[in-house]
């Protein structure tokens, strides 16, 4: 199955004496007679998991991949294991892929034979995502063990993953019920991502699995298997580790930067402080930098905004970067809010309204289609919309069950308390250089670390220094006003010209407008209005009810970027990139010297647009995974597509300079 058809077939589940089996493969989904110890016996113990664990460093890393996720048993015998064995400092990064996922109801029906697992089980059964293909990152215990989830074909989806494995769980149905699933290509993906060392347990002893991991490099070994299987198999990668082609090297991963880890983030929206939080739950020591006096004071300073997305009629980069983003900003919510003092958001829902001829036809072939599944999102009429909303509304359109709203100012507030976090408010950066050492010096030296990430949105004087990038300002103002007693208050989120969330403390915050290249910050009268007409149109009730209240408004400038999509990763060296360009699209054998590619240790997260609750955390996830050299949560193609020189690649292609 080629993940680009963005469709996905979950698994359909017939219940045999309360265990799952799948209706396709007429296979189980675990032994009956013992799952859990099978596991243990047979990937646990076949990659020789405890003493390697034990033995680990503190702060290391390391990576499992298996290619067959089914009900998640392995990953939570794996996890226990891990939590009991491993240094409390080090990071299991838990890749696994599924073709077929579970539905969330299924998958805990399927887990609660398991008790001992609930805390995790029901934290996963919570966040599953929806069954549309692409990478799904979840975080448990306090970042020591990160699950991502590779929904797709293994095969395919493997290929494109950057990372690299230490142990493999090579699971999924027997190859005799499931054989094309167990083919060449799975067998070279596994050997790419795998270096010397890396080892891989499964519970089949066919013989084209044998061969298959044979030809790639792996030294096999029999064991006895587990219960009445007579025979499984082990083994250990011998083969040296290949070197991945460089089609477009200016697009290869930059190297890590570990040499200390501590690292300054400047800017404390919330691209700033997603990108402070995902390196301090990594161990990282984080100097945040902000000009303001306090965080989320400028762009992300709106007392709300909307989880939404809008899907497109085949899947593209940024809707597959969306779909993880929103997943995993998702996850990140309900996490805030039982442990933060006060909420920060709500899946409550999105609605968003065809409120237009143009829009009606647009959303009618998207669910014609048939890309997306239910669990993400749904076509309701008009009197769907009603009840679903709480209000009478201007149109049906697609709801969105798992989206919702935040207050981006109590994520930021929430995402930064942190004791590794050291927050350095009314601090201005005029002044971003590189010691001999390597080290990132502000200021002169007022700060320094060897990793640096600028999170600044519009201001791009410290950018510029380095790289020209496209980003251009949008003002966007918002509307707040009391919620009006005489109707009941909204339920869910509703978008279409523009967004209203139900109301905070009491308050209704709508808009927004959208100005280019306007710099005036003062709230007017005239964008008011049209907030209010946009909210007319939307829910006439509630617009007729507040049109006479009194309200303040807000404005705030938008980081947006030519194709709309954020601009992330390590930064260019841009001098170098040029003088090299005509020899790196050419001549596939010059001496390609990859350490010259980027400023090392010099980040970049920013031009996120209206999108930045669904785009930033993950995004934030990316360049901390960038920074330690760990496992990318986001896909090649996505990582491709937001890459920080793909600007400069195109007018050099054009020849424009």
């Amino acid at each position: 199955m080629n993940t680009d058809s963005g469709k996905l077939t979950p698994a359909e589940i017939e219940w045999q004496e309360g265990s799952p089996v799948s209706v396709t493969f007429e296979d189980i989904y675990f032994n009956r007679a013992g799952g859990n110890e099978e596991t243990e016996h047979v990937f646990i113990n076949g990659n020789d998991l405890p003493q390697r664990w034990s033995s680990l460093d503190e702060d290391t890393r390391f990576t499992l991949a298996e290619t067959g996720f089914g009900t998640g048993l392995n990953f939570l015998c794996a996890r226990r294991f891990w939590l009991d064995k491993a240094p409390k400092s080090a990071c299991l990064h838990y890749l696994s892929c599924e073709k077929h996922p579970m539905s969330a109801e299924d998958l805990r029906q399927a887990l609660s034979a398991w008790p001992e697992f609930q805390d995790a089980s029901d934290q996963l059964c919570d966040n599953w995502p929806a069954p549309v293909p692409g990478f799904y990152t979840l975080v448990f215990d306090q970042g020591r063990v990160r699950l991502t989830l590779l929904f797709g074909d293994a095969a395919e989806i493997l290929s494109r993953l950057d990372a690299t494995v230490d142990a493999w769980f090579l699971d999924g149905f027997a190859p005799a019920k499931n054989p094309e699933m167990w083919s060449e290509q799975l067998f070279a993906s596994i050997a790419a991502r795998s270096r010397p060392g890396s080892t891989f347990a499964t519970f089949t002893a066919a013989g084209l699995v044998k061969r298959g991991l044979a030809a790639v490099g792996f030294d096999i070994h029999k064991r006895a298997g587990f219960g009445r299987k007579r025979d499984m198999l082990t083994g250990r990668m011998s083969a040296p580790a290949q070197q991945a082609s460089v089609k477009r090297p200016w697009l290869a991963r930059a190297t890590a930067c570990e040499s200390d880890r501590h690292a300054i983030v400047i800017g404390a929206g919330l691209a700033g402080c997603s990108t402070a939080s995902a390196l301090a739950r990594r161990g990282w020591r984080v100097d945040l930098l902000e000009r303001r006096s306090a965080p989320a004071l400028e762009g992300s300073g709106n007392p709300q905004g909307a989880l939404y997305l809008k899907l497109p009629l085949q899947p593209t980069a940024q809707s597959r970067l969306h779909l993880s983003g929103l997943h995993y900003s998702a996850a990140m919510i309900r996490e805030l809010n039982t442990r933060h003092g006060e909420q920060v958001g709500d899946l409550c829902g999105v609605l968003s309204l065809a409120l237009d001829p143009q829009e009606s036809n647009r959303q009618e072939r998207l669910l014609a289609q048939g890309l997306y599944p239910e669990a993400l999102v749904q076509g309701v009429d008009s009197e769907q919309a009603r009840v679903l909303s709480g209000m009478t509304t201007g149109a049906g359109g697609l709801y969105f069950p798992s989206a919702g709203w935040a207050s981006p100012p109590r994520v930021c507030a929430a995402l930064t308390d942190h004791p590794r976090i050291h927050c350095h408010y009314n601090t201005t950066v005029s002044e971003l250089t590189q010691s001999e050492a390597g080290h990132w010096l502000v200021n002169g030296g007022q700060f320094q670390a060897p990793a640096v990430i600028i999170c600044t949105a519009n201001d791009v004087q410290i950018i510029n220094s380095f790289a020209e990038l496209p980003l251009k300002p949008i003002r966007g103002q918002t509307s707040t006003t009391a919620a009006p007693e005489s109707v009941a208050e909204l339920k869910t989120v509703v978008c279409g010209e523009g967004y209203v969330s139900p109301p905070l403390g009491s308050h209704y915050c709508f808009g927004a407008s959208f100005v280019i290249n306007d710099a005036e910050l003062a709230p007017r009268e005239s964008e008011h209005r049209e907030n209010m007409a946009l909210l007319c149109r939307a829910l006439p009730e509630l617009g007729e009810a507040v049109d006479e209240l009194h309200w303040t408004g807000r404005v705030a400038h938008r980081a947006t970027t030519p194709d709309y999509l954020p601009i992330v990763g390590a930064l260019h060296n841009e001098p170098w990139t040029k003088d090299h360009f005509a020899q790196l699209r050419h001549d596939a054998k010059w001496p390609f010297k990859p350490g010259m590619r980027h400023y090392k240790g010099l980040y970049i997260n920013t031009g996120h647009g209206s999108k930045g609750l669904i785009s930033c955390p993950i995004s934030a996830e990316y360049i901390a995974a960038l920074i330690e050299g760990s496992p990318l949560p986001l896909e090649r193609s996505v990582v491709d597509a937001i890459n920080p020189v793909r600007f400069l690649i195109k007018k050099l292609i054009k020849g424009s300079i």
